[in-house]
């Protein structure tokens, strides 16, 4: 076992057990966790990122190609950063602790998805501007969803109460009409950061390619969930779309975004 994943490990095991203790202490309205937790975060973080950039960056190549376990682990350190900074401007909630259980499954990823070995002069700086966008890309829309998921559960409880570990959880988080419009400023990033993958991409095809668009499943299903979002936004902008319409047109965008590169990944990785 080398210090790598032994790194890898221990960063699953400081997010898995922050984001337990996070969850546990969310007993009811007004509760919280304690701001210490970040730090266990934090450390996660760095031992992450250094098997991260160990894994992945090797003598004339990068291991990361377009595999499913890199991917999937760097999506899950955006997230985990962008939380952990929120978090230091307001309190720790329980979002936070569901998005660093995940991340624990995340980030041991690499140890089971290797991914593809490409040769560092693939790497132009366009490409990895383009891959970057991609990944934070990723990682908004990926905190939107567990944003959803607490936003439905929340709106099914108003209608039907329920008493319970679960209900506790949830009496622990904003106002519905706070959530919502957090989740809307979420997807917001989440679609800017889509739009401007999608253009240096098109730059990045282009200088690989000489054509600025290749009809193949990742690129058309990506325009795809770009209009599913625009849909969903321009309809909250005009129509003042909430709930459960409001979800619907982010569960289809969020599908059809991840099925474009992670799904064909994964299914990839499991044929190699």
């Amino acid at each position: 076992m080398t210090i790598l994943t032994i790194c890898t490990i221990i960063a699953a095991i400081l997010y898995l057990g922050s984001g337990m203790a996070i969850i546990g202490s969310m007993k009811g309205e007004g509760s919280g966790a304690s701001s210490l937790i970040r730090w266990p975060v934090l450390a996660g973080l760095v031992m992450q990122g250094y098997a991260l950039h160990g894994e992945m960056f090797g003598e004339g190549a990068v291991n990361f190609g377009f595999g499913f376990g890199f991917a999937m682990s760097e999506m899950f350190f955006f997230a985990v950063i962008i939380l952990l900074i929120e978090t230091w401007i307001h309190r720790l909630h329980g979002q936070f602790g569901i998005v660093l259980i995940a991340a624990a499954v995340g980030t041991l990823s690499p140890l089971l998805f290797t991914g593809q070995v490409i040769p560092s002069v693939e790497w132009t700086t366009i490409f990895r501007w383009h891959l970057l966008l991609a990944i934070a890309a990723y990682a908004f829309l990926m905190i939107a969803f567990v944003h959803a998921v607490l936003m439905a559960l929340i709106n099914r409880r108003l209608k039907s109460p329920a008493v319970g570990e679960t209900s506790k959880f949830l009496d622990s988080m904003p106002a519905l009409v706070v959530m919502e419009r957090i989740f809307f400023r979420i997807v917001v990033v989440g679609f800017l950061f889509i739009t401007l993958t999608l253009i240096v991409g098109a730059l990045a095809t282009q200088e690989a390619k000489g054509v600025y668009f290749l009809f193949d499943h990742k690129t058309i299903l990506t325009w795809l969930a770009w209009v599913f979002f625009g849909i969903l936004l321009a309809g909250r902008r005009v129509a003042g779309w909430r709930a459960r319409t409001a979800l619907n047109w982010f569960w289809a965008g969020f599908v059809v975004f991840v099925v474009a590169y992670f799904g064909y990944s994964f299914i990839q990785e499991l044929v190699r």
